[in-house]
């Protein structure tokens, strides 16, 4: 197998023509400038966003951004699992709870991307809109159709182009051919096929999407991936208007707070290598920093709980209950092994031996599953990796994207020596328990405390024992039987009194073998801190598009909701201008 050094991948880059011209140049800031609307987070909305408020040309729009550019390796989508714990990465960690005992240095993990692009230069690709139900509870819950799933279909189709023709053929109603994004899937049939049956047998059928009509099933996923690119909104959106002169992005810019006088948001203070400056909007301010930056901003700026704010000294402008809403759901990971070989998989030990870093580099397949079978809304969601023998990439996903303590990870990939393995990754969709983003100090460089809340609620720990024990059943099939499947990693010390397959082994199991699925949201969300046009609640003229806003936990990954919700707002905003 050809090892792809660094210079190759370096020559790579210049042959796919991605350099730094790809994106507007950096803006010269000056207090004396005033724009039309001022874009705090140039993440995955607020790319979305100064795409769509500039292209006509008429209106200015600067958007500020803390991080820089996204680093070229993100592009190539075989590479992502090295991201983590980079510059393209915050690398926030939770405060300590009992439930990140196992992972790297005790704490929880949360990856978020941080550059032009957001989260969206270092997820996973996937591309899961969620369920009808997601969308119709934000149009119920602020009484605004125009977040009903019917009236923002239009808006996902929009966005995208599918580059996959049965996708398009089998959902012609459902996906766009035209749209910034593009979207594909990368097919293994051969490799994946025997774990689609056993998937069939125990309950979930295959389709094609699981984005279409029916949203339970196991597929082979939409990814947003085009030509083997990774397509970040920085790249799908702001590089089509990169050379728009009324459109203006300052990188490496800290947002200390968002100016407001008599309860109008009039200005931003921003610190550029630095030097602080003033800079007013005409129409409106629009914060887009994400699940953690924008409550932070917020409370910087005198909006969030008063009884917060006042112990920070910090003068309260709206008593609203910013950051009280965090939402991340639980994920617990279960590695069975099996005795068949699939077909060769590249041993990627270290970046030298990935041998095409344009292509995911193993199978994977995703599983919408519901309890009541009869039902179209999943409980759970279950990303699957297969992996072949005798390569170490278990271990090397287990550490650098799951963050659990290198002997944990160690010990799977000895109990996978020569079997193929088949890692899930399993989410509960239900989640109730909600965590908490606060400020540590007034200095706004410093990072928040963020509690994650996980299990909080034990019916969450209930509802993940569920899902797990559920999903295990994939074993009972004659297809796993005929493989010798089993699962491995299950001789816990701290579970060592509990009958394996028993509610109290899988209890015990959930609490050891837990992580968070790089899913967040709700720290301003509609209903309470927005109303229903994403404006903040007792403040003119700003708006909040991001994460945040989600009021509950999604049945699918944020991205794609994330890219609507600013296309959706984005339309709002000229409307109201």
């Amino acid at each position: 197998m050809a090892e792809l050094t660094s210079s190759a991948i370096a020559l790579l880059l210049v042959t796919l023509g991605l350099d730094k011209s790809m994106f507007p140049k950096q803006a010269e800031l000056n207090s004396n400038t005033t724009y039309d609307y001022i874009i705090v987070g140039g993440g995955t909305a607020g790319c979305v966003l100064g795409s769509r408020l500039a292209e006509d040309g008429n209106s200015t729009v600067l958007i500020l951004e803390r991080g820089e550019d996204p680093p070229l390796l993100s592009y190539l989508s075989g590479l992502f699992f090295t991201l983590p714990k980079t510059s393209a990465d915050y690398d926030y960690s939770s405060i300590f709870d009992n439930y990140a005992a196992n992972s790297q240095g005790n704490y929880t993990r949360l990856t978020a991307g941080k550059g032009l692009g957001g989260s969206s230069i270092l997820n996973h690709l996937l591309y899961a809109r969620g369920v009808p139900s997601d969308y119709n509870y934000w149009a119920e819950i602020t009484g605004e159709d125009a977040w009903t799933y019917d009236n923002i279909l239009p808006y996902f189709i929009k966005s995208e182009t599918v580059n996959d023709e049965e996708v398009l053929s089998t959902y012609p109603s459902y996906h766009g051919t035209s749209g910034p994004l593009g979207i594909t899937r990368q097919l293994h049939n051969d490799k994946v096929a025997d774990y689609l049956t056993a998937f069939n047998e125990s309950g979930t059928a295959p389709v094609v999407d699981l984005n279409g009509d029916i949203n339970v099933g196991v597929a082979q996923p939409l990814l947003t991936i085009a030509k083997g690119l990774r397509q970040s909104p920085a790249y799908a959106y702001l590089n089509r208007v990169r050379n728009f002169s009324n459109l203006h992005v300052s990188r490496e810019t800290e947002v200390n707070r968002i100016i407001i006088e008599d309860n109008v948001a009039v200005a931003v203070e921003a610190t550029y290598k630095d030097v602080t400056y003033t800079l007013r909007a005409n129409k409106e301010i629009i914060l887009s920093a994400g699940v953690f930056n924008s409550p932070k901003i917020l409370h910087l700026s005198g909006i969030g709980p008063k009884e917060h704010l006042e112990a920070l000294n910090i003068t309260v402008v709206a008593d609203l209950p910013v950051g009280d809403n965090l939402l991340v759901p639980a994920a617990t990971v279960v590695v069975h092994k099996t005795n068949k070989y699939l077909l060769p998989i590249p041993n990627p030990a270290d970046l030298a031996t990935v041998a095409n870093p344009t292509q995911i580099p193993v199978p994977l397949l995703i599983a919408n599953i519901a309890l009541n079978k009869s039902s179209n809304i999943p409980n759970h969601q279950s990303y699957n990796l297969f992996f072949g023998h005798d390569t170490p990439f278990l271990t090397l996903v287990c550490t650098t994207v799951y963050g659990f303590n290198n002997e944990i990870c160690l010990d799977w990939q000895k109990q996978v020596v020569s079997r193929d393995s088949m890692c899930s990754v399993i989410v509960n969709l239900d989640t109730t328990s909600t965590g908490t983003v606060r400020l540590n100090t007034t200095d706004p460089t410093a990072d928040p405390i963020i509690d994650t809340g996980i299990f909080n609620n034990t019916e969450d720990l209930d509802n993940m024992v569920n899902n797990v024990m559920d999903f295990v059943k994939i074993g009972e099939t004659d297809t796993f039987k005929d493989k010798d499947a089993a699962v491995v990693g299950v001789d816990l010390d701290e579970c060592a009194d509990k009958e394996y397959g028993t509610r109290e082994f899988w209890s015990c199991y959930v609490l050891h073998r837990s992580i968070s699925p790089f899913l967040y949201m709700g720290t301003c969300p509609m209903g309470t801190v927005v109303d229903g046009q994403l404006k903040v609640k007792g403040v003119d003229n700003l708006r909040v598009v991001d994460a945040s806003t989600f009021p509950k936990v999604l049945h699918g990954a944020t991205n794609a909701a994330v890219i609507v919700l600013a296309e959706r707002a984005a339309d709002m905003i000229k409307n109201s201008a």
